[in-house]
């Protein structure tokens, strides 16, 4: 993938100062990429990318995601407090983050977000 590319100081810190606030975003990215990808011949390579892309590790994009979901959620009255992996609507039931994502999920739409039917 981005083992055939080298890499010099001089990109490195010409794009961490470019692209600065990717940088932890790309940091956790390549610690990923190291524990999980197989021969990696130059991280700098790997971490250069990350930074112009804004890449992060799945992990951290798949907890966006639910951020961004409660958010919605939460200005549409759809739940009112999340603890852990659990939701509570505004009635006071307590429902399982993952169930309460796949009742409602987000749909956009020109710009604009709603709500599909429950069920």
């Amino acid at each position: 993938m981005y083992s055939a590319v080298s890499v010099k100081r001089g990109d490195i810190q010409r794009t961490v100062k470019r692209y600065w606030e990717n940088v932890p975003g790309a940091i956790a990215y390549l610690k990923e990429a190291v524990r999980t990808w197989k021969g990696i011949k130059s991280p700098e390579a790997v971490f250069v990318a990350a930074c112009k892309e804004g890449r992060k590790p799945e992990v951290q994009q798949a907890k966006s995601g639910v951020v961004a979901w409660f958010e919605w959620a939460r200005k549409n009255r759809i739940v009112i407090a999340m603890s852990g992996d659990t939701v509570y609507t505004p009635d006071g039931e307590a429902v399982a983050l993952a169930e309460m994502m796949r009742r409602c999920p987000v749909i956009e739409d020109s710009g604009t977000m709603a709500r599909k039917s429950w069920g």
